[in-house]
Protein backbone atom coordinates (compact mmCIF):
# COMPACT_ATOMS: atom_id res chain seq x y z
CA UNK A 1 0.00 0.00 0.00
CA UNK A 2 2.87 2.45 0.80
CA UNK A 3 4.66 2.00 -2.50
CA UNK A 4 1.25 2.53 -4.58
CA UNK A 5 1.23 5.68 -2.45
CA UNK A 6 4.30 6.66 -3.24
CA UNK A 7 3.99 5.73 -7.12
CA UNK A 8 0.59 8.27 -6.86
CA UNK A 9 2.74 10.77 -5.43
CA UNK A 10 5.39 10.56 -7.93
CA UNK A 11 3.22 10.66 -10.82
CA UNK A 12 1.60 13.92 -9.45
CA UNK A 13 4.74 15.44 -9.11
CA UNK A 14 5.62 14.86 -12.31
CA UNK A 15 2.20 15.95 -14.02
CA UNK A 16 3.17 18.97 -11.80
CA UNK A 17 5.93 20.08 -13.43
CA UNK A 18 5.09 19.11 -16.37
CA UNK A 19 2.31 21.73 -16.04
CA UNK A 20 4.03 24.20 -14.84
CA UNK A 21 7.02 23.91 -18.05
CA UNK A 22 4.29 24.30 -20.45
CA UNK A 23 3.27 27.44 -18.25
CA UNK A 24 6.47 29.05 -18.25
CA UNK A 25 7.61 28.27 -21.38
CA UNK A 26 5.09 27.38 -23.65
CA UNK A 27 3.77 24.11 -25.44
CA UNK A 28 5.51 24.35 -28.74
CA UNK A 29 8.53 24.82 -26.79
CA UNK A 30 7.90 21.72 -24.69
CA UNK A 31 7.29 19.64 -27.08
CA UNK A 32 10.68 20.88 -28.76
CA UNK A 33 12.38 20.00 -25.35
CA UNK A 34 10.60 16.58 -25.38
CA UNK A 35 10.37 15.36 -28.62
CA UNK A 36 13.29 17.41 -30.98
CA UNK A 37 13.03 20.32 -32.78
CA UNK A 38 10.12 20.13 -36.46
CA UNK A 39 12.27 19.42 -39.16
CA UNK A 40 11.56 22.48 -41.45
CA UNK A 41 14.01 21.35 -44.69
CA UNK A 42 12.80 21.84 -47.90
CA UNK A 43 11.01 19.03 -49.67
CA UNK A 44 11.90 18.22 -53.18
CA UNK A 45 8.83 16.63 -54.31
CA UNK A 46 10.88 14.72 -57.11
CA UNK A 47 13.30 13.27 -54.71
CA UNK A 48 11.18 12.60 -52.09
CA UNK A 49 11.13 9.29 -49.12
CA UNK A 50 8.20 8.87 -47.09
CA UNK A 51 8.83 7.99 -43.59
CA UNK A 52 8.31 4.23 -43.02
CA UNK A 53 6.06 5.76 -40.15
CA UNK A 54 2.22 5.42 -40.68
CA UNK A 55 1.60 9.34 -40.22
CA UNK A 56 1.92 11.09 -43.44
CA UNK A 57 0.19 11.66 -46.72
CA UNK A 58 0.80 12.12 -50.35
CA UNK A 59 -0.67 14.01 -53.26
CA UNK A 60 1.32 14.04 -56.06
CA UNK A 61 0.95 14.07 -59.84
CA UNK A 62 1.87 10.59 -61.57
CA UNK A 63 5.37 11.78 -63.31
CA UNK A 64 6.37 14.16 -60.28
CA UNK A 65 6.64 12.13 -57.55
CA UNK A 66 9.31 9.08 -57.26
CA UNK A 67 7.09 8.22 -53.89
CA UNK A 68 4.18 6.30 -54.02
CA UNK A 69 1.81 8.84 -53.60
CA UNK A 70 -1.81 8.07 -52.04
CA UNK A 71 -3.68 9.59 -54.46
CA UNK A 72 -2.79 11.40 -58.03
CA UNK A 73 -3.75 15.12 -57.89
CA UNK A 74 -6.36 16.68 -59.41
CA UNK A 75 -6.75 18.91 -62.24
CA UNK A 76 -7.93 22.48 -61.49
CA UNK A 77 -9.50 24.69 -64.38
CA UNK A 78 -7.58 27.66 -63.12
CA UNK A 79 -4.50 29.22 -63.71
CA UNK A 80 -1.48 28.36 -61.32
CA UNK A 81 -1.62 31.97 -59.48
CA UNK A 82 -5.74 31.51 -58.86
CA UNK A 83 -4.93 28.05 -57.35
CA UNK A 84 -2.20 29.02 -55.44
CA UNK A 85 -4.36 32.03 -54.03
CA UNK A 86 -7.50 29.86 -53.46
CA UNK A 87 -5.50 27.80 -51.01
CA UNK A 88 -3.75 30.13 -49.15
CA UNK A 89 -6.71 31.49 -48.82
CA UNK A 90 -8.76 28.37 -48.02
CA UNK A 91 -5.40 26.79 -45.68
CA UNK A 92 -5.27 30.42 -43.26
CA UNK A 93 -8.94 30.17 -42.45
CA UNK A 94 -8.75 26.66 -40.82
CA UNK A 95 -8.14 26.28 -37.11
CA UNK A 96 -4.77 26.36 -35.61
CA UNK A 97 -2.38 26.79 -38.79
CA UNK A 98 0.28 29.23 -39.63
CA UNK A 99 2.59 30.01 -42.39
CA UNK A 100 5.92 28.34 -42.15
CA UNK A 101 8.45 28.26 -44.98
CA UNK A 102 8.03 29.49 -48.41
CA UNK A 103 9.86 28.85 -51.91
CA UNK A 104 7.49 31.22 -54.19
CA UNK A 105 10.17 30.92 -57.01
CA UNK A 106 9.00 27.39 -57.24
CA UNK A 107 5.59 28.12 -56.17
CA UNK A 108 6.07 25.72 -53.32
CA UNK A 109 5.02 26.76 -49.29
CA UNK A 110 4.55 25.07 -46.03
CA UNK A 111 1.65 25.36 -43.62
CA UNK A 112 1.98 24.01 -40.16
CA UNK A 113 -1.47 22.96 -37.94
CA UNK A 114 -1.18 21.83 -34.55
CA UNK A 115 -3.42 19.76 -32.76
CA UNK A 116 -6.64 20.91 -30.73
CA UNK A 117 -5.27 19.75 -27.12
CA UNK A 118 -1.49 18.61 -27.54
CA UNK A 119 -0.71 21.15 -30.22
CA UNK A 120 1.56 18.10 -31.51
CA UNK A 121 2.60 20.15 -34.95
CA UNK A 122 1.82 18.96 -38.52
CA UNK A 123 3.59 20.12 -41.13
CA UNK A 124 1.97 20.63 -44.87
CA UNK A 125 3.85 21.27 -47.91
CA UNK A 126 2.29 22.47 -51.28
CA UNK A 127 3.60 22.95 -54.40
CA UNK A 128 1.57 25.18 -57.55
CA UNK A 129 2.19 23.34 -60.85
CA UNK A 130 1.18 25.30 -64.13
CA UNK A 131 0.19 22.70 -66.59
CA UNK A 132 -0.81 25.44 -69.38
CA UNK A 133 -2.15 28.62 -69.12
CA UNK A 134 -5.96 28.00 -67.90
CA UNK A 135 -5.05 24.72 -66.24
CA UNK A 136 -2.99 23.83 -62.75
CA UNK A 137 -2.18 21.00 -60.54
CA UNK A 138 -0.45 20.53 -56.92
CA UNK A 139 1.60 18.26 -54.94
CA UNK A 140 0.65 17.79 -51.68
CA UNK A 141 2.63 16.36 -48.47
CA UNK A 142 1.10 16.01 -45.45
CA UNK A 143 3.32 14.36 -42.13
CA UNK A 144 3.55 14.72 -38.27
CA UNK A 145 6.70 15.20 -36.92
CA UNK A 146 5.92 13.14 -33.71
CA UNK A 147 5.00 9.78 -32.82
CA UNK A 148 4.70 6.79 -35.57
CA UNK A 149 0.81 6.81 -36.08
CA UNK A 150 -1.55 10.22 -36.66
CA UNK A 151 -4.96 7.80 -36.85
CA UNK A 152 -5.72 9.30 -40.28
CA UNK A 153 -5.44 12.76 -39.48
CA UNK A 154 -3.37 13.61 -42.07
CA UNK A 155 -5.35 11.87 -44.87
CA UNK A 156 -8.29 13.47 -43.75
CA UNK A 157 -6.83 16.75 -43.13
CA UNK A 158 -5.72 16.82 -47.37
CA UNK A 159 -9.08 15.47 -48.57
CA UNK A 160 -11.17 18.27 -46.41
CA UNK A 161 -8.82 20.72 -47.81
CA UNK A 162 -8.80 19.37 -51.83
CA UNK A 163 -12.76 19.47 -51.14
CA UNK A 164 -12.54 23.08 -49.79
CA UNK A 165 -10.75 24.36 -52.93
CA UNK A 166 -13.05 22.38 -55.00
CA UNK A 167 -15.80 24.17 -54.31
CA UNK A 168 -16.95 26.71 -56.73
CA UNK A 169 -16.71 30.34 -55.43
Amino acid sequence: MKILRRIFWVIIALAVIAVGAVAVIGRETTLEALFGPIDRSKIDFAALNRSDTENDYLVCPADLCRAAADKVSPVFDVPVETLKTRWQTMAMTQPRVEAAEAYPEEGQFDFIQRSDLMRYPDTVTVRFIALDEKTSTLAIYSRAHYGRRDFGVNRERVEAWLTALSRPE
